[in-house]
């Protein structure tokens, strides 16, 4: 039986453990394309003009529970394994994730996942469905255990200092997991005892009782959150993650609500600053420019004000290959960097098994080359961990490694890659619209937009087109372009959904050659013509070998 008895009593050694961290933090140089141009010596004093545009490549993000989620009594270092396995893959920051409502390090300010935990006591876990106890239960204990060896937070930034990796912070800043229980252990104190700051359910929001963002002191609770960190941390880069979840404010009030997160964007601005050394403030925000002002992100304000180094644009939880990268550079000017999110899943397209780019380089060179290309800064992978145990489970450097792939145009254009129609779960208020399935009838076309990067010399390009029907090669046409590729060439057997998923589909794959020189970087429009029967068009691979 485990036993671990929940009490703050060692603190003060784990703060002088910190302390010793973060000055070892300091002394360690990081040499790797993630070092911020133009810092010097004199930029880390107190007062100094902020560092130059951020030059990061790849950042991951790490979330609050996955370390928790091993079923394993955790040490230090196990910590530094799991930044070591990170930092061997090829990221060059990683995004340490030290809340939900919760902290899972001990915090001063804010409550943590396992304050009045008992062993044993399952109504700890109020509301939890059964089969879910274990799991939750194995979170508390693991964090509540580890804290009384280390600081999470201080032990996994320290690491990424040690492994040449920059450590950053990201912050989920209105994490409402477990919305529909209103006992849950993974809800704060400060939330169950402010009903009144709870935002009202509405349909489709996926976000039923989120704190509303007009209130001060919700601002003021993320802000004391905000303030530990710079004061007692040391990182270089804090992600502010308003896509997990995307809900601030109950009325669609586009002004005023833009005026307070920004209002709220420059507080964190200032004390930052006031930590005496250059810290990237880098918001992950909505996918679109209309989407992320509607929700409150007005992220030309913020780049007009200087108060970002960098913004991510996201979807909720799917990846989208088609953010348009070129408008948020328009709204942001050269001198704020611009990253694209990937979530672990590369498509989800209807009655088709999931693909998750993790488990293809291609899928990974694709995604961050037609990016590149379109102007972005570099890539942020979001639930990439989430696959680390997919069967047949894979070494960490084949699996990390990955990201590798993702850091420069220039090597990802002259190696074998896939580019994805984007499909995905969808949060409208969000994502970027699915573009399939959609229904072509005889005798009718329909237009796509992907984003893709120009094949190297000496490479080959085919589209494949998959699809639910009964065309033959001469039934579907492609155009790309101004450029008309003509019929397709054959007709492939497509993967098979579950059987036992009454959605399942038996798909077919046309399959297009593309001539040299038709793709070019950035938005592509590729215009599907179906000549003599209705067609269903589930997803295209646009394929680079």
């Amino acid at each position: 039986m485990r036993s671990v008895q929940v009490k703050v009593g060692n603190w003060a050694e784990v703060m002088r453990g910190a302390s010793v961290a973060i000055l070892v933090g300091f002394l360690v140089a990081a040499v790797s394309c993630s070092v911020r141009a133009g810092e010097t010596d004199a930029s880390k004093e107190e007062g100094a003009a902020p560092a130059a545009k951020p030059r990061y490549c790849v950042l991951f993000n790490q979330d609050c529970t996955h370390l928790f989620d091993r079923g394993s009594q955790l040490t230090p270092q196990d910590v530094q394994r799991m930044v070591d396995e990170v930092a061997g893959g090829g990221a060059d920051v990683m995004l340490v994730n030290p809340n939900a409502q919760l902290a899972n390090y001990p915090s001063k300010v804010w409550q943590t996942w396992w304050d009045g935990y008992k062993e044993g006591d399952r109504s700890f876990f109020a509301g939890v469905p059964d089969k879910s106890v274990a799991r939750r239960e194995n979170w508390v204990w693991e964090m509540a255990h580890l804290a009384q060896q280390c600081d999470y937070l201080a032990t996994a930034l320290s690491r990424c200092r040690e492994k040449a990796i920059a450590p950053g912070i990201s912050l989920r800043m209105n994490d409402i997991h477990d919305g529909g229980n209103p006992d849950s252990h993974m809800h704060s104190r400060f939330y169950k005892e402010n009903p009144q700051f709870h935002l009202k359910f509405f349909s489709g929001s996926l976000n039923p009782a989120g704190l509303d963002y007009t209130n001060g002191e919700v601002r003021e609770h993320y802000l004391s959150l905000i303030r530990e960190l710079a004061e007692g941390y040391d990182f270089d880069v804090l992600e502010l993650d308003f896509m997990r979840f995307p809900y601030y404010f109950n009325a669609n009030e586009g002004e005023q609500n833009c005026e307070t997160i920004t209002g709220f964007i420059r507080e964190v601005r200032e004390i930052l600053d006031g930590s005496g050394r250059p810290i990237s403030l880098i918001p992950r925000v909505a996918s679109s420019p209309e989407a992320a002002r509607k929700l409150g992100f007005d992220v030309q304000a913020w780049a007009r004000e200087g108060i970002v180094d960098g913004i991510t644009v996201a979807n909720f939880l799917g990846t989208a290959w088609d953010m348009p990268i070129d408008r948020f550079r328009k709204l942001v000017g050269p001198d704020v960097a611009v990253y694209a999110s990937a979530e672990v899943a590369a498509d989800r397209r209807d009655g088709l098994p999931v693909r998750y780019l993790p488990e293809s380089y291609e899928m990974l060179r694709g995604f961050a080359a037609g990016y590149l290309a379109a102007g972005a800064d570099g890539v942020n992978t979001f639930n990439y961990f989430l696959a680390r145990h997919h069967k047949p489970v894979r070494t960490a450097e084949a699996f990390y490694g990955g990201q590798r792939e993702m850091r420069s145009l220039e090597e990802a254009r002259g190696k074998p890659r896939i580019h994805v129609l984007s499909v995905a779960k969808r949060l409208p208020a969000c994502d970027m619209p699915n573009q399939a399935p959609v229904t072509i009838r005889a005798s009718a076309e329909h237009r796509f937009e992907m984003i893709l990067a120009a094949e190297g010399g000496g490479q080959e390009v085919e589209a494949l087109v998959y699809y639910d029907g009964e065309n033959r090669p001469e039934d579907l046409s492609l155009g790309i372009g101004s450029h008309s590729i003509g019929h397709a060439v054959e007709i492939r057997e497509g993967p098979a959904g579950n059987e036992e998923d009454k959605s399942s589909r038996k798909s077919k794959i046309a399959v297009f050659k593309v001539p040299p020189g038709v793709i070019v970087d950035g938005r592509n429009e590729l215009v599907i013509h179906s000549e003599r029967v209705d067609t269903t068009i589930l997803g295209i691979d646009v394929c680079v070998r």
